[in-house]
């Protein structure tokens, strides 16, 4: 039980946890005597530990953090806990010479949170093999820097900062530290100056200034962070920046201390940048902003730690795509990829060469001589100063991950096998393996990849819950174009039988195991699938040829919503599914794609969810600011001759086209803004509209309270309008006695039909 619940309200919330485990299964269709698989199962997977594989990346090499004698390695892996509402995090420490012996690990450290932050992330080995550096927190405390010896288990803390620590790196030695926190508490309504003057209003967020003093958005802002560097026994010296600053991007120190490397958001963007011909990240370099006020461009910059003197390292701009770095022997320079290049060179051929693609290059630190290595589309991941080998990597999330390495002779690079580079690193390697059908786990090669062996079965309990099988399918869109997806078929399919479906949108990877879908906010597709329900989880091809095109055009939506009504036609035609129970969710950019499908397609649509996102409205165009993608998508400013454009596109506009009922989810303080135009619209015209606000979470739902209430309610809405069932769990009684006025508001005539049988 947890201990120190602090009211009577705490242990209410506790004993409606537990009693959703119990109750979960309810309704599951598990098969050979095994349970189905429920949204409790999902929030207590255990996964492996790292923000870039939870954000989709795939996990390739670097699953094993091995020592720098490579004598042992560390595996940070994570779960939820439902009982306590927190995340516990262990770091598990396996013997290199014990690892294909089905070693058990030994726990180094566990921590948990109940914050939506890591309970442990960025873990350093330092260079006596014994210590490890990593960024953690208990609940109640703001995360810091600890280290641990591995030899007495003495776990220390290396900073005291007064807010929280949000991303870090140590020096080889652990001397000095760089680190980026957040700033102190700051009121900006509520104080006297303004109750004297009042407040200008210039380039502030409408939700910034109601949100001032709520006590539930400290630490909300992500890229207002501060940058200290920290050396050992002496006070953290504070650097300066103009640009914005955020644990998202890199933030590195090189071995001996003397450079950090690191990326910013830029306030300002040089005029010229607008040559670079990046489909994607041209309109936010030659967006008109204020001058100071925070641009969606990225540049890399180099830090001199004993100076504080911040400069560009190539003066050009970050693609989106293959980003990755790392610091060259003794860190006299630095390897980067998914930068562009400067502009500033006469070479005819090689500026049209960096106007259009980035390249792999080693930049020479401090003179910043640059040396190309590849125009190869990759990502630098990682260097090994013995070989003088580099390791690249494709980063398409959505194809295998290719390896290519590329070895130095002399000033010259040279492109060696992988296998001729993995012979020569001559260290393990410790990867995690999956697909779409088997959960993950971590096996252990040896460098030549002979000898292979199950090293961790992160989810040995998966052995009793009973999957859906899912299938990769292809489809043509209503206007032509190749969709594909991952098709989860309920687990007691019976031929013949047209099930109600549900559309999961945003992405689709067959090299990942998806208990939910790509994200943890709103999807639930195997819980969805294990109710008898088939699931699709449809691929917009986000970064690809085929979507990229209509990215930020009026046409972007359209594109999609084909997708969907293609499907609907594919699935029709092979008899699986009853064209009249489709369900659809939509997701961050996909709520856009979701809610112009609700207002501008002739399909029918049995009922909705449009979780946390954009969705190309006027609200969020004047509440942001004038937004750039708002503008682009609705073809133009929402004034003159583009106004009429407006009227047409942005589903905000055609509520009165909608005849599905809608869950909205909206997650953050003041996240309740983005949804507040559809559910108004929605609510003026009597339409059945269920409005969801987790105050606490984030855009990617970590919380598992709050990924219960999201997945979990997203499983019950789909039961109720495709299916018309409803969980008994007393505790949801008045969530359906919500849902039965709902239904009221529906023409009888709107109301789907129970399943048929193919005749």
């Amino acid at each position: 039980m947890v201990k120190n619940l602090r009211s009577v309200s705490d242990k209410c919330v506790l004993l409606m946890a537990v009693f959703m485990i119990v109750q979960g299964a309810q309704g599951q269709t598990g098969v050979a005597g095994k349970r189905g698989v429920t949204i409790a199962d999902a929030i207590a997977m255990t996964q492996w530990s790292d923000m870039m594989y939870f954000l989709g990346a795939p996990a390739g090499n670097r699953v094993g953090l091995f020592s720098p004698d490579g004598t042992q390695f560390v595996v940070v892996v994570r779960k939820g806990n439902l009982k306590d509402n927190s995340n516990e995090y262990s770091i598990l420490l396996f013997r290199t010479k014990e690892a294909f012996e089905a070693p058990r690990p030994v726990v180094v450290a566990t921590m948990a949170s109940t914050s939506n932050r890591q309970a442990i992330r960025d873990v350093r080995w330092l260079d006596d093999n014994k210590t490890l550096v990593f960024l953690g927190e208990n609940p109640g405390e703001v995360p810091e820097v600890y280290s641990v010896d591995l030899s007495s288990n003495q776990l220390k803390r290396l900073t005291s900062h007064p807010s929280s620590v949000v991303s870090f790196d140590v020096t080889r030695d652990g001397t000095e530290l760089i680190y980026e926190a957040e700033p102190p508490p700051k009121k900006v309504v509520d104080t006297e100056e303004v109750r004297k003057n009042g407040l200008v209003i210039s380039n502030q967020y409408a939700s910034d200034l109601l949100l001032d003093d709520c006590p539930i958005c400290k630490g909300r802002e992500r890229i207002d962070r501060e940058l200290y560097v920290q050396k050992k026994g002496e006070t953290p010296k504070r650097i300066s920046t103009p640009d914005f600053l955020t644990e998202f991007l890199p933030l590195s120190i090189s071995p001996d201390g003397r450079y950090a490397f690191l990326g910013v958001y830029l306030g300002n963007v040089p005029a010229s940048w607008s040559a670079y011909k990046d489909v994607g990240l041209h309109p936010y370099i030659v967006e008109k902003r204020k001058p100071g006020a925070l641009s969606n461009v990225i540049e890399y910059m180099l830090l001199d730690t004993a100076t504080g003197q911040l400069t560009p390292l190539l003066d050009a701009p970050v693609s989106w795509r293959n980003n990755g770095f790392a610091w060259g022997s003794g860190g006299n320079s630095i390897f980067v990829s998914g930068s562009y290049l400067s502009l500033n060179i006469t070479d005819a051929v090689e500026l049209a060469a960096r106007r259009s693609s980035t390249s792999v290059v080693e930049v020479k630190i401090p003179g910043r001589e640059i040396s190309k290595i590849t125009d190869q589309n990759l990502a630098v991941r990682s260097w090994n100063e013995r070989t003088e080998i580099l390791t690249l990597e494709a980063e398409d999330a959505s194809k295998e991950i290719e390896e290519k390495a590329f070895q130095r002779r002399g000033s010259q690079w040279e492109e060696v096998p992988v296998a001729v580079a993995k012979k020569l690193g001559g260290q393990l390697r410790v990867v995690l393996k999956e697909d779409i059908n088997d959960p993950p786990k971590i096996y252990v090669a040896d460098a030549q990849g002979e000898h292979e062996t199950l090293l961790y079965d992160l989810n040995p309990q998966f052995e009793e819950l009973s999957f859906a099988k899912v299938e990769t399918i292809h489809w043509k869109a209503s206007d032509g174009h190749e969709a594909r997806g991952g098709l989860y078929w309920p687990p007691n399919y019976v031929p013949g039988t047209r099930y109600p479906m549900v559309i999961q949108t945003h992405g689709y990877n067959p090299n990942r195991f998806w208990i939910d879908g790509p994200w943890d906010s709103a999807f639930a597709a195997q819980a969805l699938a294990n109710t008898g329900i088939i699931v699709v989880q449809a691929d917009e091809a986000l970064g690809h040829d085929e979507y990229t095109k209509y990215w930020n055009t009026p046409e972007e939506a359209p594109h999609e919503m084909t997708m969907f009504e293609g499907l609907i036609d594919e699935l029709d035609r092979r008899g699986l599914i009853d064209r009249n129970r489709v369900g659809i969710i939509g997701f961050s950019r996909t709520v856009y794609h979701v809610e112009y499908t609700l207002t501008h397609s002739k399909y029918r649509i049995a009922a909705a969810t449009v979780a946390d996102g954009f969705d190309g409205s006027y609200l969020g165009f004047i509440l942001y600011n004038g937004v750039l993608d708002e503008s682009l998508v609705n073809g133009g400013l929402p004034v003159g001759g583009s106004l009429s454009s407006w009227i047409e596109h942005s589903p905000g506009f055609n509520t009165d086209k909608v005849s599905a009922p809608v869950r909205i989810e909206d997650y953050g303080p003041g996240g309740f803004l983005g949804g507040w135009q559809f559910y108004t619209g929605l609510t003026m015209l009597q339409k059945p509209v269920d409005f969801i606000w987790l105050p606490c979470g984030m855009h990617l739902l970590v919380k598992p309270w709050e990924r219960m209430t999201s997945e979990q309610g997203n499983v019950d809405w789909f039961r109720f309008w495709l299916k018309k069932e409803e969980d008994p769990d007393p505790g949801k009684a008045s969530q359906y006695a919500r849902w039965r006025e709902l239904r009221a508001l529906q023409p009888r005539e709107s109301q789907p039909p129970s399943g048929e049988k193919v005749r």
